[in-house]
Protein backbone atom coordinates (compact mmCIF):
# COMPACT_ATOMS: atom_id res chain seq x y z
CA UNK A 1 0.00 0.00 0.00
CA UNK A 2 1.32 3.38 -0.78
CA UNK A 3 2.26 5.48 1.80
CA UNK A 4 1.73 9.67 1.35
CA UNK A 5 4.63 11.89 2.15
CA UNK A 6 4.13 13.90 5.40
CA UNK A 7 3.84 17.47 4.89
CA UNK A 8 5.46 20.54 6.76
CA UNK A 9 3.27 21.57 9.89
CA UNK A 10 3.07 25.38 9.51
CA UNK A 11 3.49 27.41 12.87
CA UNK A 12 4.62 31.03 13.98
CA UNK A 13 6.69 31.23 16.96
CA UNK A 14 6.97 33.96 19.45
CA UNK A 15 10.60 34.40 20.05
CA UNK A 16 11.13 37.66 21.71
CA UNK A 17 13.61 37.45 24.44
CA UNK A 18 14.46 33.81 23.46
CA UNK A 19 17.94 33.40 22.44
CA UNK A 20 18.62 32.44 18.60
CA UNK A 21 21.96 31.03 17.73
CA UNK A 22 22.60 32.32 13.64
CA UNK A 23 26.45 30.92 12.07
CA UNK A 24 26.92 33.23 8.85
CA UNK A 25 27.72 36.65 7.93
CA UNK A 26 26.82 36.59 4.35
CA UNK A 27 24.14 38.22 2.88
CA UNK A 28 21.75 35.26 3.40
CA UNK A 29 22.51 35.52 7.23
CA UNK A 30 21.92 39.33 7.24
CA UNK A 31 18.41 38.51 6.09
CA UNK A 32 17.35 35.62 8.80
CA UNK A 33 18.99 38.46 11.42
CA UNK A 34 16.69 41.00 10.60
CA UNK A 35 13.93 38.91 10.63
CA UNK A 36 14.91 37.71 13.89
CA UNK A 37 15.84 41.35 15.51
CA UNK A 38 12.39 42.37 14.13
CA UNK A 39 10.48 39.24 15.71
CA UNK A 40 12.13 40.43 19.16
CA UNK A 41 15.16 37.26 19.41
CA UNK A 42 18.65 37.66 21.28
CA UNK A 43 20.37 37.05 18.46
CA UNK A 44 24.14 35.46 18.86
CA UNK A 45 25.63 35.71 15.91
CA UNK A 46 28.77 33.48 15.01
CA UNK A 47 30.87 33.87 11.70
CA UNK A 48 34.36 34.91 10.73
CA UNK A 49 33.24 37.93 8.70
CA UNK A 50 30.22 39.77 8.33
CA UNK A 51 28.41 42.05 6.11
CA UNK A 52 28.27 45.93 6.86
CA UNK A 53 24.95 45.84 8.03
CA UNK A 54 25.47 43.01 10.57
CA UNK A 55 28.64 45.35 11.16
CA UNK A 56 26.37 47.95 12.52
CA UNK A 57 23.67 45.92 14.49
CA UNK A 58 26.50 44.97 16.17
CA UNK A 59 28.47 47.88 17.02
CA UNK A 60 24.92 49.29 17.92
CA UNK A 61 24.32 46.56 20.24
CA UNK A 62 21.46 45.04 19.10
CA UNK A 63 23.05 41.48 18.50
CA UNK A 64 26.14 39.95 20.12
CA UNK A 65 28.64 38.52 17.55
CA UNK A 66 31.65 36.50 17.94
CA UNK A 67 33.89 36.43 15.61
CA UNK A 68 34.95 33.66 15.14
CA UNK A 69 34.33 30.12 13.38
CA UNK A 70 32.19 28.12 14.69
CA UNK A 71 33.16 25.40 17.64
CA UNK A 72 31.52 22.51 18.94
CA UNK A 73 29.14 22.71 21.97
CA UNK A 74 28.16 26.31 20.59
CA UNK A 75 24.72 25.70 19.97
CA UNK A 76 23.94 25.04 24.08
CA UNK A 77 21.65 27.65 25.82
CA UNK A 78 19.92 28.41 22.49
CA UNK A 79 16.02 27.71 21.69
CA UNK A 80 16.54 27.56 18.37
CA UNK A 81 19.71 27.51 15.62
CA UNK A 82 19.97 28.83 11.96
CA UNK A 83 23.24 28.47 9.29
CA UNK A 84 23.76 30.60 7.24
CA UNK A 85 27.47 29.58 5.89
CA UNK A 86 28.71 28.30 2.55
CA UNK A 87 30.37 25.14 4.40
CA UNK A 88 28.93 21.98 4.26
CA UNK A 89 31.09 20.08 6.74
CA UNK A 90 30.00 22.61 9.26
CA UNK A 91 26.45 23.20 8.39
CA UNK A 92 26.59 18.63 9.02
CA UNK A 93 28.29 19.11 12.05
CA UNK A 94 26.42 22.27 13.30
CA UNK A 95 23.27 20.14 12.97
CA UNK A 96 23.85 17.51 14.23
CA UNK A 97 24.86 19.24 17.47
CA UNK A 98 21.59 20.78 17.93
CA UNK A 99 19.47 17.53 17.18
CA UNK A 100 21.17 15.90 19.18
CA UNK A 101 20.19 18.40 22.05
CA UNK A 102 16.81 18.56 20.88
CA UNK A 103 17.04 21.64 18.98
CA UNK A 104 15.24 22.71 16.07
CA UNK A 105 17.90 23.75 13.06
CA UNK A 106 17.43 25.39 9.79
CA UNK A 107 20.18 25.24 7.21
CA UNK A 108 20.05 27.72 4.41
CA UNK A 109 19.89 25.89 0.53
CA UNK A 110 20.17 22.32 2.94
CA UNK A 111 16.75 21.06 3.30
CA UNK A 112 17.63 17.92 4.28
CA UNK A 113 19.19 19.54 7.22
CA UNK A 114 16.44 21.43 8.14
CA UNK A 115 13.61 20.61 11.08
CA UNK A 116 11.93 23.63 10.05
CA UNK A 117 12.30 25.81 6.70
CA UNK A 118 11.51 29.93 6.23
CA UNK A 119 8.54 30.83 3.78
CA UNK A 120 8.70 33.82 2.13
CA UNK A 121 6.83 36.58 3.67
CA UNK A 122 5.12 39.69 3.91
CA UNK A 123 3.87 41.52 6.91
CA UNK A 124 1.27 44.30 6.44
CA UNK A 125 0.75 45.44 10.46
CA UNK A 126 -0.72 42.46 12.45
CA UNK A 127 -0.64 40.92 9.05
CA UNK A 128 1.94 38.13 7.71
CA UNK A 129 1.19 36.43 4.40
CA UNK A 130 4.29 33.31 4.47
CA UNK A 131 4.52 31.16 1.52
CA UNK A 132 6.27 27.61 1.80
CA UNK A 133 7.12 25.11 -1.15
CA UNK A 134 8.90 23.36 1.73
CA UNK A 135 12.15 24.35 0.40
CA UNK A 136 11.47 23.02 -3.05
CA UNK A 137 10.71 26.43 -4.69
CA UNK A 138 11.94 29.60 -3.03
CA UNK A 139 11.53 31.60 -6.57
CA UNK A 140 8.12 30.03 -6.77
CA UNK A 141 7.32 31.18 -3.14
CA UNK A 142 8.00 34.78 -3.30
CA UNK A 143 6.25 35.50 -6.69
CA UNK A 144 3.12 34.00 -4.70
CA UNK A 145 3.90 36.10 -1.77
CA UNK A 146 3.98 38.86 -3.51
CA UNK A 147 0.80 38.55 -5.50
CA UNK A 148 -0.99 37.49 -2.47
CA UNK A 149 0.72 40.28 -0.29
CA UNK A 150 -1.04 42.74 -2.74
CA UNK A 151 -4.20 41.70 -1.50
CA UNK A 152 -4.00 42.87 1.68
CA UNK A 153 -5.77 46.29 1.56
CA UNK A 154 -5.01 48.97 4.48
CA UNK A 155 -8.71 48.33 6.00
CA UNK A 156 -7.93 44.48 6.55
CA UNK A 157 -4.84 46.25 9.05
CA UNK A 158 -7.51 47.98 10.50
CA UNK A 159 -9.91 44.97 11.27
CA UNK A 160 -6.96 42.93 12.39
CA UNK A 161 -6.38 45.50 14.67
CA UNK A 162 -9.85 46.39 16.08
CA UNK A 163 -10.68 42.29 16.20
CA UNK A 164 -7.65 42.26 18.57
CA UNK A 165 -8.76 45.27 20.70
CA UNK A 166 -12.08 42.99 21.10
CA UNK A 167 -10.81 40.59 21.94
CA UNK A 168 -8.67 41.60 24.66
CA UNK A 169 -11.92 42.94 26.12
CA UNK A 170 -14.94 40.79 25.80
CA UNK A 171 -16.01 37.76 27.54
CA UNK A 172 -15.11 34.75 25.37
CA UNK A 173 -18.33 32.55 24.20
CA UNK A 174 -20.39 31.94 20.67
CA UNK A 175 -21.26 35.98 20.88
CA UNK A 176 -17.98 37.25 20.68
CA UNK A 177 -17.42 34.87 18.14
CA UNK A 178 -20.31 35.88 16.28
CA UNK A 179 -19.69 39.75 16.67
CA UNK A 180 -16.08 39.49 15.81
CA UNK A 181 -17.38 37.49 12.33
CA UNK A 182 -19.83 40.37 11.94
CA UNK A 183 -17.13 43.19 12.13
CA UNK A 184 -15.29 41.25 8.98
CA UNK A 185 -17.99 39.74 7.09
CA UNK A 186 -20.79 41.94 7.81
CA UNK A 187 -21.24 45.61 7.15
CA UNK A 188 -18.70 46.88 9.56
CA UNK A 189 -15.87 45.58 7.59
CA UNK A 190 -18.01 47.13 3.85
CA UNK A 191 -17.71 50.05 5.40
CA UNK A 192 -14.02 49.93 6.10
CA UNK A 193 -13.46 48.54 2.76
CA UNK A 194 -14.87 51.93 1.22
CA UNK A 195 -13.39 53.87 3.38
CA UNK A 196 -15.98 55.29 5.69
CA UNK A 197 -14.46 54.70 9.13
CA UNK A 198 -17.26 56.85 10.79
CA UNK A 199 -20.04 55.03 9.51
CA UNK A 200 -17.81 51.64 10.62
CA UNK A 201 -17.42 52.44 13.98
CA UNK A 202 -20.82 53.88 14.64
CA UNK A 203 -22.24 50.54 13.45
CA UNK A 204 -19.67 48.65 15.28
CA UNK A 205 -21.33 50.60 18.73
CA UNK A 206 -24.60 49.61 17.77
CA UNK A 207 -23.17 46.22 18.03
CA UNK A 208 -21.17 46.64 21.46
CA UNK A 209 -24.45 48.11 22.64
CA UNK A 210 -26.27 44.92 21.82
CA UNK A 211 -23.90 42.73 23.52
CA UNK A 212 -23.36 44.89 26.63
CA UNK A 213 -26.83 44.71 27.39
CA UNK A 214 -27.01 40.79 26.50
CA UNK A 215 -25.24 41.15 30.29
CA UNK A 216 -21.89 39.27 28.72
CA UNK A 217 -19.76 42.30 28.91
CA UNK A 218 -19.77 44.77 31.25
Amino acid sequence: MATSTPIDYPVCLRLEGRRVLLVGGGAVAEGRALALLEAGARLHLIAPDVTDTLQRLAAEGRLDWERRAYASGDVRGHALVLAATDEPAVNQHLTAEARELGLWVNTADEPELCDFTLPSVERRGPITVAVSTAGQAPALARHLRRELGAQVAPHHVWLARLSGWLRRRLPRGPRRQRLLKQLVEGEPGALLARGERGAAVARLRSELKTFKSSGEFT
